[in-house]
């Protein structure tokens, strides 16, 4: 599942689930552009990658604001070339929370929509093009089984929208790029370590939805890596449209 000669683009890919997946394109051969909201992130998560032996460049941008995308992007292509393997990592506005939508306010609804479809259109649109051109593309969603499957106490209506969203736009476009090379697939993630932590020290815990997984551990940046990896190689080239789960069999023991 080689890489080389391949320019992949994670958003949000400064820590913890998008720092592992750079981490482990780069490992399998492609030079990697590393993008985050926040600059000091952005170039700690290439500094990263740099010091395994790695090639990438930092892009700093906003994913919800379009031109900052098409500029962020053109500048870090006329470092490292095209993009070939976009991965859509970001996802969790700085502003997240969770509650119930009964007492949430309107005014916390539009970060999650931004950030996770509109960003990710903004993205994707910005690389579509000059894939198509060379016939050769991979997008990569990293979505969430809250875009399909809802639990009791968990609070993420409009995260669950926003990803349910950016899944269903997403399955439309493959049908448009198929027969030309480019394939289109999420990843929808189970419950990570990063996250069950950050959500703990703020909030109540969460309900102990993924007691029945199959495989009795949270999910690692390692695990989303290794899909991605695939689904960026040429042995995935048959797949497309899809949705993966990837949550160590949570729903399967139900």
């Amino acid at each position: 599942m080689s890489l080389e000669g391949r320019v992949a683009l994670v958003t949000g890919a400064g820590q913890n689930t998008g720092l592992g997946i750079a981490q482990a394109l780069s490992a399998a051969g492609a030079s990697v552009i590393i993008n985050d909201v926040a600059a000091d992130r952005a170039e700690a998560g290439a500094q990263a990658v740099r010091a395994r032996g790695g090639t990438a460049t930092s892009a700093p941008f906003d994913i919800t604001d379009y031109t900052a995308v098409a500029e962020g992007i053109r500048a870090a292509e006329a470092e490292l070339g095209a993009v070939d393997i976009l991965v859509n990592n970001a996802g969790i506005p700085a502003e997240a929370q969770r509650q119930p939508f009964a007492t949430s306010l309107p005014a916390s609804w539009p970060p999650y929509i931004d950030i996770n479809l509109y960003g990710s259109l903004n993205t994707t649109h910005c690389v579509l093009a000059g894939m198509l051109e060379r016939n050769f593309g991979r997008v990569i969603q990293i979505s969430s089984g809250s875009g399909s499957m809802a639990n009791k106490g968990l609070g993420a209506a409009m995260y669950g929208a926003g990803k349910a969203g950016i899944e269903g736009a997403l399955r439309h476009i493959a049908t448009e790029v198929g027969d030309r090379g480019v394939t289109v697939n999420s990843l929808a993630l189970g419950l990570m370590e990063n996250l069950q932590a950050a959500l703990d020290a703020e909030y109540p815990p969460l309900p102990d939805i993924f007691a029945l997984n199959l495989i009795p551990r949270l999910g690692r940046g390692s695990d989303v890596g290794a899909a991605a990896v695939w689904l960026a190689s040429d042995g995935a080239e048959y797949v497309t449209g899809q949705t993966i789960h990837i949550n160590g069999g949570a729903y399967s023991g139900r």
